[in-house]
């Protein structure tokens, strides 16, 4: 990597996609820090409307730099057997996703689907409709997280969906532990089948200083997220399947 194929790449997005870009990551990372999920349900569809090449790999790297960085002050609070369950289920996910990236043959109609599939799931979830919440259900919903993130970038509204009735204090901390080693994992099988390039390195390594501050102000919305954690992880994966279902739909 050469100094001047770092300055192609960023002369190449223009400044108002970069300025969008950090603006995404600095509130999904305040997110992902008071919830312990939601940077890839908030940073994924937004960075795909300013640039496909944002995603998901730039994603995928910043979601595990901001799970762990959010997860070292309250590692003792993990469930390491719901997460190793997580974990687990992604690795499987992920190496499905690799399988079948080049074989999906329109990206709008994958978003569209998968838009739809996470709208159906937050219906039956306000609808009253209880997601049992035990291992098996943590394994596929980790298998399905694994799945779209590697494609997509997102990979939350599965982990939400099941962990949507938990108490933030203790599912904060297992849920980034999980993104923190899955995002990872999905990141290096991309990597190892091709589908990651300088760009993409560059595109990260720019966007660091905007984690930088969504982590900063982290902690002074903590709070508010521990006292509405279930309303807040339903209204973003609600959200993320609105902007996938337009980009599906208009993009």
């Amino acid at each position: 990597m050469t100094i001047d194929t770092i300055l192609q790449v960023i002369s190449h997005y223009p400044a108002w996609q970069w300025l969008a870009a950090a603006l995404a990551i600095t509130a999904a990372t305040c997110v992902q820090y008071g919830l312990g999920i939601a940077f890839g349900l908030i940073a994924g569809p937004l960075l795909a409307l300013v640039s496909i090449d944002f995603v998901p790999a730039p994603v995928l790297l910043l979601t595990c730099v901001t799970a762990t960085s959010s997860l070292i002050s309250e590692r003792h609070l993990v469930n390491w057997r719901q997460a190793r369950t997580g974990i687990g289920g992604r690795i499987a996910g992920a190496i499905i996703a690799a399988m079948v990236l080049g074989m999906i043959p329109s990206e709008k109609a994958f978003m569209l689907l998968f838009g739809l599939t996470i709208a159906g799931a937050v219906l039956v979830s306000v609808s009253g409709i209880s997601v049992p919440f035990s291992l098996p259900s943590i394994a596929a919903a980790g298998s399905v997280s694994g799945f779209t993130a590697t494609i997509t970038g997102v990979g939350g509204p599965p982990m939400a969906i099941v962990y949507q009735h938990q108490k933030a204090a203790t599912a904060r901390p297992t849920l980034q532990a999980f993104f923190a080693f899955g995002s990872a994992l999905s990141f290096i099988i991309l990597f190892l089948s091709g589908h990651v390039g300088v760009k993409d390195i560059v595109i990260t390594a720019m966007l660091l200083p905007a984690f930088a501050a969504g982590f900063l102000i982290g902690p002074f919305v903590r709070p508010l997220f521990d006292r509405n954690f279930r309303k807040f992880l339903l209204a973003l994966a609600a959200a993320s399947a609105a902007m996938l279902i337009w980009r599906g739909l208009f993009s």
